[in-house]
């Protein structure tokens, strides 16, 4: 061939390009040219691009089978920003190819009345079902409406209106999504119809868009979903049932999705036949390994007897199973309890809490159902632990999470109170034993503490081997099919915050779970509590335990103090919050056999025994009535008992007594000394249950020195105010006007009333929490008391705690609190909590902003900063 014949026949060959671009002219040539490159460059590739990033989701989206599984999940607000570039490259790659290579050109979409590219209309419901994706559902719903108007007679039609009616749904317009749906199953039926021979309604020359058959299984499940949204679930079943009718070769995982939410559905509305039936479909169809591993263990719920946990059993020996341990003992402790087997029951639960690393939701179950158990069996002290254990690593989305959080609160005032007792009871017991007795019984308790150290030390240390060889079994069967765990960024973040909210920060070695713990000296191990006693090596002496017994008479009435005040809180929570009135009688009769008539908690105790016996045993109410009369005549219990109106002729009394005693104000500011001093002295001699009777002490001493020169003899009038009534703001002006009898005036110099403190008030900023040593107690000592105060009751708040050097002591501080509120909190948890910190407790306690905490550093002055503090804080 010539080289001018080469030339021609590239000349022809770009003319025939040149000409065929143009998007005016519908030729064979024009047509077939634009409709590949719509095809390929735009809608090819656009549902490429939204097909990885929806697969990249799925694959990557945790399936919560704790609850009814979503039809078709779809990324939330969150999830879809990492979507963004390649859905809006997409988006744009169609919108190109609309722009230019729409025949004839979309420059006057209102006066265009036809398209000879047949792949426009698909790229206009990509845009479409991107934007839906995106969740810019005013942006979908305007391509969907776009192919509606301008394309009728083509499938993209009916394409756009089920996408519609999934919109309409999302932005929750379920009337219109059923106007959508039905124009949908309207097309069906006439098209059923004309194949039938029974079209009567189309002329010939009309030729509606038929009905892509691919959509009939996204059709019947939107269905459904829109059933589920109108809380129609016998209809949702319908729609699912026939959805899988119209399912292809290609939609088998959707398939298995489908029966695995109709088993879902028929378990709950009690059909436990149908939903074995599709649970089972669900395991030998195309599911992937954790939703045909919970199908199974779904099924095995539903049945009975040694088969059910043979079945469970041979799947806990599958490796394959090994990251789902923790639910296969659940089932396997469901089977238990069905069958009244409750401490194997409790075996299997015990497990299921072990093996639940990542899954906080099966960890939370775990420990719900045995609280539930101890809750019903009355022990409400174990209850409370398996409560609190729950409470911690649930998170907010739990079914019932606020109940089992209030449950945990309110059982812990009960456990408080008990512990409190059994520790108080037990020290006074050891206390009192002959001296030689007693050396002897703490040296046997020493062994005994040690030989259970040990032991618990054997036992952590199996626990911790087992925990390790089972992530190895789970990393070594990883990829069977389970999405695991530590390919999973996300599910490894949230473990690791997880840790961290629960053990604090730890170092990567041995016997990582362990402080350096001090002994508390606490004798709680008298009684099996189901706490964990850790010791260091010979820390435990008899001298150390003996530190803490109550041998001296204001030791033994402290502790008194303490153990009445227990008595009477577990009696009040027993009777009021759980209405066991015989454990209640047990703590109110353990505080009168005590037999301190001068403690406050005998009398109430008394009352709170005639109150619950009033009704129910009369003959015991009356013991308990005649013993506050003849015990405490005086106290407002006597006197109400002998005469049930005794408040209200109180409060009438109380009433004229104001009255009364403004009357006598008015005399004094009149300037009328000798009838208030009169009024005064009947009072103060005749009047003792008078409430203004302080205020009568206070005025005689005012009215007597407008009258008196020589001040000095008003001091024994202000002193009987500051003896009888002590912290009464009466006694605090008493104690002002003899400071001024017995020193005289300031000398009158002029106050400067700015602020000359070295500190400054910002509630605008984090705070820290400081605890003051006073140097009896090491600073490592003192900060793993802390430590461990902070790791049971305030275990989510991930405190840090760290310890400095002060003066001849230190302070350990506790960081950080966002607000003061939240510091407040903390600081009331630590002054009525005994638990871990003892003699800690009674520290000094305040809470400080960082700048303030360096100017205490550098004056060394912390009294300044008290005072500061009492006045802002």
């Amino acid at each position: 061939m010539s080289r001018k014949l080469k030339i021609g026949g590239l000349m022809a060959a770009l003319a025939v390009v040149i000409f065929s671009c143009s998007t005016e002219k519908n030729t064979f040539i024009n047509r077939n040219y634009h409709s590949l490159t719509a095809h390929y460059n735009g809608y090819f590739n656009a549902n490429e691009l939204i097909n990885q990033s929806m697969s990249t989701y799925l694959n990557s989206r945790q399936e919560n089978y704790y609850q009814l599984l979503p039809i078709d999940p779809v990324p939330n607000e969150e999830e879809v920003i990492g979507m963004y570039p390649a859905i809006d490259t997409a988006i744009e790659k169609c919108k190109k190819v609309i722009r230019n290579h729409s025949m004839p050109s979309n420059e006057r979409p209102s006066r265009k009345k036809e398209e000879h590219n047949r792949w426009i209309d698909e790229n206009w419901t990509t845009i479409g079902i991107a934007s839906f994706y995106r969740r810019d559902y005013e942006d979908a719903m305007k391509s969907f409406r776009f192919v509606r108007k301008f394309y009728k007679n083509d499938p993209s039609l009916h394409i756009g209106e089920l996408w519609m009616a999934k919109t309409n749904m999302a932005m929750g317009k379920l009337t219109d999504a059923k106007f959508n749906l039905d124009n949908l199953d309207k097309v069906i039926v006439d098209e059923e119809s004309k194949a039938k021979g029974d079209d009567k309604g189309k002329a010939n020359d009309e030729k509606p868009a038929k009905f892509p058959a691919k959509i009939r299984f996204e059709l019947e499940k939107t269905k459904a979903e829109l059933a589920l949204q109108r809380d129609d679930k016998v209809n949702a079943i319908f729609y699912l049932e026939e959805s899988v009718k119209h399912a292809r070769f290609n939609d088998s995982k959707s398939v298995a999705r489908v029966h695995f939410i109709l088993g879902q559905l028929q378990e709950e509305s009690g059909n436990k036949t149908a939903a074995e039936k599709h649970y089972t479909k669900v395991i030998k169809g195309n599911a992937d390994y954790e939703m045909a591993f919970n199908a199974q263990i779904r099924r095995t719920f539903l049945g009975e007897g040694g088969d059910v946990r043979k079945e469970l059993l041979k799947m806990l020996k599958d490796a394959k199973n090994n990251e789902f341990k923790d639910q296969i003992y659940y089932a396997l402790a469901d089977i238990e309890l069905r069958e009244n087997d409750e401490p194997q029951a409790v075996v299997y639960l015990t497990n299921s809490a072990f093996y639940s690393i990542n899954n906080t939701r099966q960890k939370g179950m775990a420990y719900e159902r045995l609280g539930d158990l101890r809750f019903e069996k009355r022990d409400y002290v174990r209850a409370q632990k398996y409560y609190d254990s729950c409470a911690n690593v649930i998170t907010d989305n739990y079914p019932n999470a606020e109940v089992i959080r209030n449950k945990a609160e309110k059982l812990q005032d009960l456990v408080d109170a008990v512990e409190t007792a059994m520790y108080e009871d037990s020290v006074q017991r050891v206390a009192a034993m002959p001296d030689k007795e007693r050396e002897e019984f703490l040296k046997d308790m020493i062994k005994k503490i040690e030989k259970e150290e040990q032991e618990r030390r054997e036992r952590e240390a199996a626990r911790l081997r087992e925990l390790q060889a089972y992530q190895r079994d789970i990393q070594d069967n990883a990829g069977n099919g389970s999405k695991w765990y530590w390919k999973n960024p996300k599910l490894v973040t949230e473990g690791y915050n997880e840790f961290k909210r629960q053990w604090g920060e730890r170092q990567n070695e041995d016997n990582w779970r362990r402080s350096n713990k001090s002994p508390t000296g606490e004798f709680n191990e008298l009684e099996d509590t189901g706490d964990s006693l850790v010791i260091e090596k010979d820390s435990l002496t008899v001298e150390s335990l003996m530190a803490n017994l109550p041998l001296a008479d204001s030791a033994l009435a402290a502790s008194n103090k303490r153990l009445m005040k227990a008595y009477y809180d577990a009696g009040v929570v027993y009777k009021d919050q759980l209405e066991e009135y015989k454990e209640a009688d047990e703590f109110f009769r353990a505080a009168l056999d005590k037999q301190l008539r001068e403690d406050p908690h005998d009398l109430l105790s008394a009352y709170e025994l005639y109150k619950m016996h009033k009704d129910r045993n009369p003959s015991q109410a009356s013991v308990h009535k005649n013993y506050i009369i003849m015990q405490y005549p005086e106290s407002d219990y006597a006197l109400f008992l002998q005469d049930p109106d005794y408040f209200v002729k109180r409060k009438e009394r109380e009433a004229l007594a104001e009255q009364e005693y403004v009357t006598v104000l008015d005399r004094y500011n009149r300037g009328i000394f000798y009838p208030v001093i009169t009024k005064a002295n009947e009072v103060i001699d005749s009047d003792k249950e008078n409430i203004f009777r302080s205020k009568y002490m206070l005025l005689k001493a005012m009215s007597l020195g407008k009258m008196r020169d020589d001040k000095d003899t008003l001091i024994p009038v202000l002193q009987r105010v500051l003896d009888e009534y002590p912290e009464t703001p009466e006694a605090a002006r008493a104690k002002e006007l003899i400071d001024l009898i017995k020193n005289g005036y300031s000398e009158n110099i002029e106050v400067d009333f700015s602020n000359k403190s070295p500190f400054n008030y910002d509630d605008r900023v984090p705070l820290t929490v400081f605890v003051v040593l006073d140097g009896a107690i090491s600073s490592q000592n003192a900060r793993n008391r802390i430590v461990d105060f902070n790791r049971e009751f305030f275990s989510r708040e991930r405190l840090r705690v760290d310890s400095k050097v002060y003066k001849n002591g230190g302070i350990i501080l506790i960081d950080q609190f966002d607000t003061e509120s939240d510091a407040s909190r903390y600081i009331s948890a630590y002054k009525r909590t005994r638990k871990y910190l003892l003699d800690l407790q009674n520290a000094k306690i305040m809470m400080v902003t960082n700048e303030n905490l360096k100017v205490i550093f550098q004056k060394q002055n912390l009294e300044e900063y008290d005072n500061f503090y009492q006045e802002y804080y």
